[in-house]
Order: C-alpha cells, then sequence, then structure tokens
C-alpha cells in the first residue's frame, strides 16, 4: 500500500484550497463535516434499520454480489428511514462544491448506508462514474457529472476497512488501465469527517480485518440534472416525507424540474410541459426574461413580430391567389 496521505482540511478552512486538493489528488478529507450530535443522531435514526439489514444480498446478479461484499450491510431511502439526513443533504459545503464543479442545475444520486462487517475484504476498485458507461470511455477529458463524499459514523481505521483512495486517478490517462491495490491510500478519519472525492477518481472499501468492530458509513453522492441518477428517490422517499422538507431538500430528491439556472424555464422531468412543483402546489417562481434563458437578440420586439405576423398574413393570401 502507498505510504502517501491523503489531504486533510478542516471545514472551516478556505473553501479554495479545498477545491485545490481534490484537484491535485481527486479526493480529500474534511475534518468535522458534520458535528457530533448530528453524527449521534443519524446513528440513532438509522440503528434499527443497520440490525434488520442482512450482509451481502439474495436480490443482485452474482456480479454485483461480489462487488457489494457478502459482509456488508447496504440500503438506501436514508431521507425517509433517518430525517436527519435530510440536514446532510442541505449541507452548504456540499452545494457550494456542486455548483462549483457540476455545469448546471444537480439532484442526488443516491445516499447509502454501508456497514463493512468483521472479516469483509476489500472492495473492487472502481470510479462511481462507470454506471454511466459514455463517462468511462470519455476519461479524464469528460465532464465532472458527479461529486460525492464517503461520511465517516465511526472512526475509519485501516482495521475496519477505511476506504481505499488511489490519489491522481482521476487524470489517468487511460481509464481502463487496471488499478493496483497497492496504490491506495485509507481515508482513516475521525467519525464525522468525510472523504469528498470525483466520479472519476479511483476507490474502495478496505478490508476489515477486525473480529468483532463494524465500520459504519455513508455514501452521499450529487449528479447533473440531465442524469438518471443511481437511486429512484422520488419512488423510496414519497412526498408524504418530502414535504416536510425544506425546498432545497426537496430539489434532490427530485421534488423539483431541471432548469438551466434559478427561475428559468424547466427543460426535463416534467408534468404537462411544466415544473413537477406545480404539480404538486409547490409555489415556484414564473421564467422571465431576465432569467437568462433567452438572450434578449434572439426574442423579436412588438413591432418586430406584428410585421412577422403581417408577412405571414400576405404569403398565406398570395398562396390562395394562385
Amino acid at each position: 500500500m502507498s505510504d502517501r496521505c491523503l489531504q486533510m482540511f478542516n471545514r472551516d478552512e478556505a473553501f479554495e484550497s479545498i477545491m485545490a486538493g481534490l484537484a491535485a489528488d481527486g479526493g480529500v478529507i474534511v475534518k468535522d463535516f458534520i458535528d457530533q450530535e448530528l453524527v449521534s443522531r443519524l446513528n440513532g435514526q438509522l440503528a434499527a434499520h443497520v440490525e434488520a439489514a442482512q450482509t451481502g444480498s439474495d436480490r443482485v446478479g452474482e456480479e454485483m454480489r461480489f462487488f457489494w461484499g457478502s459482509q456488508t450491510k447496504r440500503f438506501t431511502r436514508l431521507a425517509a428511514r433517518a430525517p436527519a439526513f435530510a440536514e446532510l443533504l442541505d449541507h452548504d459545503l456540499m452545494h457550494r462544491w456542486a455548483r462549483h464543479s457540476l455545469d448546471g442545475d444537480y439532484w442526488l444520486n443516491t445516499g447509502q448506508a454501508m456497514i463493512v462487517g468483521p472479516g469483509e475484504k476489500g472492495q473492487v476498485l472502481h470510479r462511481d462514474i462507470g454506471i454511466w458507461p459514455i463517462f468511462q470511455q470519455l476519461g479524464r477529458n469528460g465532464p465532472e457529472v458527479m461529486v460525492s463524499i464517503l461520511l465517516a459514523l465511526s472512526d475509519f481505521t485501516e482495521e475496519v476497512g477505511a476506504t481505499r483512495v488511489i490519489p491522481g486517478s482521476h487524470a489517468w490517462e487511460d481509464f481502463m488501465q487496471t488499478p493496483r491495490r497497492e496504490d491506495t491510500i485509507a481515508a482513516v478519519m475521525p467519525a464525522g469527517s468525510a472523504l469528498l472525492y470525483l466520479g472519476k477518481t479511483v476507490h474502495g472499501a478496505g478490508e476489515n480485518v477486525t473480529r468483532d468492530r463494524w465500520r459504519h458509513g455513508l455514501h452521499m453522492s450529487f449528479v447533473l440534472g440531465w442524469l438518471t441518477p443511481e437511486e429512484a428517490s422520488p419512488i423510496g422517499v414519497p412526498w408524504e416525507i418530502a414535504k416536510n422538507y425544506s425546498p432545497r431538500v426537496q430539489r434532490m430528491l427530485g421534488y423539483a424540474s431541471r432548469r438551466p439556472g434559478e427561475d428559468q424555464s424547466p427543460l426535463n422531468w416534467l408534468i404537462d410541459f411544466v415544473d413537477v412543483r406545480s404539480y404538486l402546489g409547490i409555489p415556484v417562481a414564473t421564467p422571465t426574461v431576465a432569467s437568462g434563458l433567452f438572450d434578449d437578440q434572439w426574442l423579436p420586439s412588438a413591432a418586430t413580430r406584428d410585421e412577422q405576423d403581417r408577412q405571414g398574413s400576405n404569403e398565406d393570401q398570395a398562396d390562395c391567389a394562385r
């Protein structure tokens, strides 16, 4: 294994410094990403679900069972299971990062509990963009489409399987080259800290070599709004639950249509060609020219429109006279 360390930042350090670390290595650790009170509530609200979850899965194919791990518990629908997850979805640093790195509107890709059990083997090294093969093919020249965190809900040590990262793998010339475990670095961090990493960065859960200790973690990722996310959030988190959350959390869960910018006309994820929020009875601003959807030069003046109408009428009359 590599003897390097991932860059570590405090939550209140300069945003530009954190972004520079991500640009250089593809992954950094932010200490105290959330406070201990929120860690406690997340663990408390998820405890019964963790206890009930089975290790591995018999509901996926053999390839995915191998990817998941036989001693790992996984489940989604976190906003339905733990109201405290909505606070993580609303995290200001996460949204600032998404606005900085993603070109356009975005929403939740998935939120997953990832509980690695004793005796679990190291996970297959992978890139999260692999679920959209075109971006794997585009490699380092492709756009940034995802920002992700792995949040430690218990202390991440090498012994319990701290997530392993290959720094710089987001910039490899050939994304098809086979990653080597000896090039990985463990994201060792205390509970409440988070590994921030790009969708292009090679990573995977580490091996849990302990006999009785579980690694409690939570993955959350945002993805560009024109991509189909991994998790079908509006189905897993029904409106009866989502309506109790903030407008930004509702948008992350799919209860808003994708727009190229704030107060601009929605382009997809529509109902009767309008924002899904209108269908749900949620107040939403009507787009205007000032919103920037159209450049003024492409919008004809009233006089120009009248002239175009007259010309069209004259042409219709001429056609009828032929």
